[in-house]
């Protein structure tokens, strides 16, 4: 048997959700909340198998719940169902620790599906959230592939590294062995290959 809890605040989508899991002899609802206010407690003894929560609820929100909830159980399965398209909330999600990301607008069905994949530990998205994935990932590599363009030698690439990073002159010279003045002299050359003129210019170019 599954042991399936819920965190939904929309009372009526609640509900059918309950009676869309009931539909599958294999999983059990042991736990429904409108939000996370005692989740972490609560789930700590009773520890089911997936949690499906949405993102958007009163005070704590979702993604910011996950942690919470693995703290106190480290093998439950976290997939968020929700109306949210937004890539913040979705890597937001992910990042977090959930394993799956479906839209309430998704067939019954998926969701039913999603529950099975979860619990035996694959990952569920439907296909537009996928898509997105796979992009930010792609456009990541580009990012990579085009600090290559400039030309920029082993310690350059280095230094701009740490100067994404946000470390200070002081910290960039502990870092590379070298001295502050050597450490100016490397960022004076990476500003004019770049062709910036600031730190923040760095990071808006490769953000």
């Amino acid at each position: 048997m599954i042991k399936v809890a819920t965190i939904e605040d929309n009372d009526a989508y609640r509900k059918a959700l309950h009676t869309l899991i009931s539909l599958s002899p294999d999983c059990e609802i042991v736990y429904s909340a409108p939000d996370c206010k005692n989740v972490a407690e609560a789930l700590k003894t009773i520890c089911p198998d997936v949690l499906i929560m949405d993102i958007e609820l009163p005070g704590i929100k979702g993604f910011e719940c996950i942690n919470l909830v693995k703290n106190q159980c480290p093998s439950i399965n976290v997939f968020m169902l929700t109306t949210f398209e937004d890539d913040d909330k979705i890597f937001d999600s992910i990042k977090a620790g959930a394993v799956g990301y479906l839209l309430k607008k998704d067939p019954p069905g998926l969701i039913l599906e999603a529950i099975h994949k979860i619990h035996q530990g694959e990952a569920v998205m439907n296909g537009k959230i996928a898509r997105k994935v796979l992009q930010y990932f792609s456009e990541k590599k580009e990012v990579s592939k085009s600090i290559e363009e400039y030309d920029l030698t082993t310690r350059e690439k280095e230094i701009l590294e740490l100067l994404m990073k946000g470390a200070s002159y002081k910290e960039i010279a502990a870092n590379c062995s070298i001295s502050k003045d050597t450490v100016f002299s490397h960022i004076r050359n990476i500003y004019k290959k770049l062709n910036v003129h600031s730190r923040s210019e760095i990071v808006a170019k490769f953000r």
